[in-house]
């Protein structure tokens, strides 16, 4: 008897506890949800997706069409975000604003895209730089140049839903990503 009041004590408590669980955890989420309604709403940069590459685009393509490609998707964020920033995002610190000196238009080479680097002289191999999932190529040009001084031909590539805009992020897989090194 003794042992069957321990367990139905010890199941009462059980149940007391995931239900104080689940309580807790529908109290958070809905404090988050009504937190995240009441914030700005999203910029034209978290909204618009552009339509980059898939897997079996990119393992039918050339380098030249990859690159084709990528500079329509980079036409496409500057027609349907670029070109459309309200007035209170056309700021300095918006790198979306083409009158920003951070906006990529304005440098010579705009290090957020695909790019080779050949040396001067015969290669004596090739490095392939492939950047952080929170990256694009900018953040390897260093490293690029210095294998490039160093005698090797270099290709970065920019993986599918990198280097754009961040809603970018949300139609890209890990396929598309494995594509792309496997065409570079």
């Amino acid at each position: 008897m003794a042992n069957f009041l321990t367990s139905a004590w010890a199941l009462r408590w059980i149940k007391r506890f995931v239900l104080f669980v689940l309580i807790a955890f529908v109290c958070i989420a809905g404090v988050r949800f009504y937190d995240a309604q009441r914030k700005a709403p999203l910029s034209l940069w978290h909204t618009y997706v552009p339509e980059d590459m898939h897997a079996h685009e990119i393992d039918h393509a050339t380098w030249e069409e990859y690159i084709a490609n990528e500079n329509r998707l980079f036409d496409s964020v500057k027609k349907n975000v670029t070109d459309k920033l309200p007035a209170e995002e056309r700021v300095p610190a918006n790198r979306y604003f083409s009158g920003s000196p951070i906006y990529p238009g304005h440098f010579r080479t705009d290090w957020n895209r695909s790019y080779t680097l050949m040396p001067q002289g015969p290669p004596r191999g090739v490095a392939v730089m492939l950047h952080g999932l929170t990256d694009s190529p900018y953040s390897l040009r260093h490293i690029a140049q210095r294998y490039q001084k160093d005698g090797f031909a270099v290709v970065a590539v920019r993986l599918p839903g990198h280097g754009t805009v961040p809603s970018g992020l949300t139609e890209v897989t890990a396929e598309d990503w494995e594509a792309a090194t496997r065409l570079a």
